[in-house]
């Protein structure tokens, strides 16, 4: 049987190792994630916050990925299935799926829906696979210990990309 902990504790665990981890060189500690059935790492610095999905208001004559709009804590953001817009297939919503707020940096304030956070990973752990990324913002793809392959996401790229942007249907 598999040992179930709460929300709050999830998150106090994340939080206690994101603060270890800042002991660690910059730059080398990614937010680990699955989208999709794949595995992806996403640059702490990128990110202001992992949350768990908010109720979402539904925009009409957007594509399929473009879920909508959230109000978190007085701000909109913009709601997007990254699997969906990765084109991996449409998120199936569970209790373990979060939303990644982009960081303030961005002019995007855009909420990413992803299948569940997995803690963190170090780079300086993994070897860099040498096939060619599948996208501009899917810039770089690594392979842990165990032979894992991960897709490290360039955010910057991502959502400043035409299509991102993009989110109403022609």
């Amino acid at each position: 049987m598999s040992k179930r902990i709460s929300l709050r504790e999830f998150q106090q665990a994340l939080s206690e190792r994101i603060q270890r981890s800042s002991a660690q060189p910059i730059g080398t500690t990614r937010l680990a994630v699955q989208v999709g059935g794949q595995n992806w790492l996403i640059d702490l610095a990128d990110i202001s916050e992992v949350i768990a999905p908010p109720p979402v208001t539904s925009v009409p004559l957007t594509h399929s990925w473009f879920l909508g709009i959230t109000n978190i804590r007085g701000r909109l953001y913009t709601v997007v299935d990254l699997p969906a817009y990765a084109g991996l297939g449409a998120t199936s919503m569970h209790a373990g799926n979060r939303l990644l707020l982009t960081h303030t940096r961005f002019s995007a304030q855009a909420a990413l829906l992803v299948d569940q956070a997995l803690g963190l990973r170090n780079l300086e752990q993994m070897q860099r696979d040498p096939e060619v990324a599948q996208a501009r913002w899917n810039n770089e793809r690594y392979r842990d210990e165990a032979g894992t392959l991960w897709h490290n996401v360039d955010l910057d790229s991502l959502v400043n990309h035409a299509e991102f942007l993009a989110a109403g249907k022609a």
